[in-house]
This record gives C-alpha cells, sequence and structure tokens, in this order.
C-alpha cells in the first residue's frame, strides 16, 4: 500500500485500526438488525422439504408486489387465492391491508389470520 501512497507506519496502523472498527460495527448491526423480531410481527412457520424441518422467522409481505408463490405461503391463501389476489392488484392497487378483503374468498376471519403477515408499502 505505501508503493502507492505515501503513509507513515502511525497513518498504517490508525488505518488499519479505522477499518477494523468499520467492520465490526458493520457485522454487529447486520446481526442485530436480523437476530430480533419486531413485536408487532409473529412468528411465522415454514415447512421446508419432505422431513418436515420447521423455521421460524419474520415474514411480511407487501401483497401489492409480492409473488404468487409468496403469497400461498400465508396461513389460510392457497393457489387460487394467490392468483386472485395477482389479479385483483393487476387492476387495481392495494391502499391499505384491510383492502385486500375485497379480493373474492378473503373475509373477515381470513384477514385477520394474515394481517400480521400484510404490509402495503406507500409509493
Amino acid at each position: 500500500m505505501n508503493r502507492y501512497f505515501d503513509f507513515t507506519s502511525r497513518q498504517l496502523k490508525f488505518l488499519a485500526i479505522l477499518s477494523a472498527t468499520a467492520l465490526l460495527m458493520g457485522g454487529y448491526l447486520l446481526v442485530k438488525t436480523y437476530a430480533y423480531q419486531s413485536p408487532e410481527t409473529p412468528p411465522f412457520e415454514v415447512i421446508v422439504g419432505e422431513d418436515q424441518r420447521q423455521f421460524t422467522g419474520v415474514f411480511v409481505l407487501d401483497p401489492n408486489t409480492a409473488p404468487a408463490d409468496s403469497l400461498e405461503l400465508l396461513p389460510g391463501i392457497g393457489k387460487v387465492l394467490a392468483d386472485r389476489i395477482v389479479a385483483y392488484r393487476q387492476e387495481q392497487r392495494f391502499e391499505s391491508e384491510i383492502d385486500i378483503t375485497e379480493v373474492k374468498g378473503i373475509g373477515p376471519k381470513l384477514y385477520e389470520r394474515i394481517k400480521p403477515y400484510l404490509k402495503v408499502k406507500p409509493y
């Protein structure tokens, strides 16, 4: 590095310490961000593979942008309802989470089950 820049050994040590500190803080913030769930989002069990292992994590979707296969992961939403949600949003945008009840087949009870997993992002 000294071949290209004219740093003293003291400046190089300071730069190394500064870089190491930045990497450690960045790693800490990354782990902290993904390690804790937000209090308003309950854990969502996802069954993956044939051995039926369960993974729990934060799972929030925007019904305006989520693909149909992701919508199928919501409790009580199958392929048919996911396709209806996609068809509805092609004609009209969801302005809030409650607007999903306008889709045929999604009533108040089903809405209460999926409400914690929905978040409409403003555009």
